[in-house]
């Protein structure tokens, strides 16, 4: 396959190079210096993920688990967007935004273990992570389907075509960076006490579960009429009409399928091979693997 061509986002003012990555233009030069003096809070809960891999899921799962163990009044749609962000209708950027928040925060990031606040890479007392994370295959399709609607919406340059995506993707030149960088650079962090690894697929295969599993992590006590009730409350169907009713734009263009296996109505068979391919050789031995249907 022939090297990604990056010309197409190189004219757009949808997305700038910073230290080597794409972002979104939302995320500034200035927001990420920021984040290595970013203050901890010791009853801090981060949500690391890497986009379109279950942020809003995890999101809603843990303010109704707070929300029923009487830590916190606030919804989802009450929380400060991604930490590193900042949109053209607000005065301030996320990271200063959230100093004002009541706490228990719950902080969301994009970032990677060398561009996140080191109180998140490098949690101390009682400061939770939880990492969530979804097969690179539905990542992509997902991820592919989140920008057209995005660029759609905000009448940007016209998207990428899904052949040019996947070009970027795989070469991780599209916004955020490499997906393999992301993730293992997170995983390394397995053995770390403060940290929480959930896989997307587990997750739709026994929601209950990974609802149960972030509440003992977070340690709020619930029964389990609580646990089911919140679990129902999380499906994809419920988060959706949560999503598409929220008072904020960009939350209104999340949803879409939230299923195990779309990637088959997108990749082509080498576009496949490519990209298992590339698990082998960036996940072999790390211990770290994924389902994909």
């Amino acid at each position: 396959m022939a090297e990604a061509d990056t010309s197409f986002l190189d004219d757009d003012d949808f997305t700038h190079v910073i230290n080597g990555i794409r972002y979104p233009r939302f995320v500034t030069e200035a927001n990420l210096e920021a984040m290595a003096t970013f203050d901890i809070r010791d009853d801090d809960i981060a949500i690391v993920t890497f986009p379109k891999t279950g942020t809003n899921w995890m999101l809603e799962i843990v303010t109704k688990i707070l929300s029923a163990g009487g830590r916190t009044d606030a919804s989802s749609d009450d929380m400060v967007g991604k930490l590193e962000f900042q949109y053209d209708d607000e005065p301030r950027p996320h990271h200063v935004m959230l100093q004002e928040c009541a706490s228990p925060r719950v902080i969301l990031t994009h970032l990677t273990p060398d561009t996140a606040p080191p109180g998140i890479a490098h949690p101390q007392n009682n400061v939770k992570v939880i990492v969530v994370m979804r097969n690179p295959k539905d990542t992509a399709v997902s991820y592919f389907h989140f920008g057209q609607k995005l660029r759609s919406h905000f009448a940007r340059k016209t998207p990428p075509s899904w052949d040019e995506f996947f070009q970027l993707f795989l070469a991780g030149k599209y916004t955020f960076g490499c997906y393999f960088d992301h993730v293992l650079g997170w995983w390394q962090k397995r053995d770390d006490p403060h940290f929480l690894f959930l896989k997307y697929e587990d997750m739709k295969q026994d929601l209950p579960k990974a609802v149960k599993t972030v509440a003992a992590f977070l340690q709020v006590k619930l029964d389990d009429a609580s646990i089911e009730t919140i679990a129902h409350a999380c499906t994809f169907s419920n988060m959706k009409s949560t999503l598409d009713n929220s008072r904020y734009e960009d939350r209104t263009l999340m949803a879409r399928k939230g299923i195990v296996g779309d990637w088959k109505t997108m990749f082509t068979e080498e576009q496949s091979r490519l990209l298992d391919s590339k698990c082998k050789k960036k996940l072999e031995g790390t211990g770290l693997q994924f389902n994909f249907e």
